[in-house]
């Protein structure tokens, strides 16, 4: 199948979502047991998960939880406020509040002060900072936390898209993550074939949008171009 934009992955999602009327949380498990099942369990048993408020956060939050059930270390790092989360980032954030997971905010420069020093009691970062929908320059902490995880040389796991990087032409935002990998859901994006080419590892993961919902926004031959 073609690379979509990330208008197009929009569409495609909002179509799954309020015309097949597939909740969007189920879409959320998909896709964190998807991106769990990419990673070397064997080899990688710490984790700290970077979330932002939105979906990709959320998507985060539940790939952490099910990280967890696997008996692995998990911090959560949340950057943002809780007043602008998404219903399914608040859906995962009170389930593991319940489960009383390490749950870290970042908002200030004091709050990041020690991360450096942290980061190195985990061999794996996942960035669930920003995904498709970032459409302006980072602000406020997410440029110094990116630079944090990348000065930090730690094995990084993108979700959807490196944070920082438009899902449609690849440029940055002013800071980006520089995944080791990245794990991208049902649909390659063009912002991403940049990256590809230069060696960066991308999957593809399906995560349960049917093809009803692709055809109607790329057309009958989308999986043939």
């Amino acid at each position: 199948m073609r690379a979509v934009s990330g208008e197009e992955m929009r569409r495609i999602d909002h179509y799954a979502i309020e015309q097949l009327e597939i909740p969007s949380i189920v879409l959320m498990e998909n896709a964190a047991r998807a991106a769990m099942d990419q990673v070397d369990l064997d080899r990688r048993h710490s984790f700290a998960i970077f979330c932002g408020m939105g979906n990709n956060g959320g998507d985060g939050l539940a790939m952490g939880r099910n990280l967890m059930s696997r008996g692995k270390r998990v911090r959560f790092y949340l950057v943002g406020s809780l007043e602008k989360a998404s219903p399914d980032f608040m859906t995962n954030y009170r389930i593991l509040q319940h489960m009383g997971a390490d749950l870290y905010f970042l908002e200030t420069l004091g709050q990041v002060q020690d991360l450096p020093r942290e980061l190195q009691d985990f061999n794996t970062l996942i960035d669930a900072l920003f995904g498709t929908g970032l459409n302006r320059p980072l602000r406020d902490m997410a440029p110094v936390i990116i630079e944090i995880m990348n000065e930090s040389r730690i094995f990084t796991i993108s979700l959807d898209m490196p944070s920082g990087l438009d899902a449609t032409t690849g440029q940055s935002y002013g800071a980006y993550v520089q995944a080791s990998a990245v794990l991208t859901f049902e649909c390659m994006k063009e912002g991403l074939e940049k990256l590809a080419s230069r060696g960066v590892p991308v999957r593809v993961l399906p995560i349960g949008i049917p093809r009803q919902a692709k055809t109607f926004v790329l057309g009958e031959d989308f999986d043939r171009e």
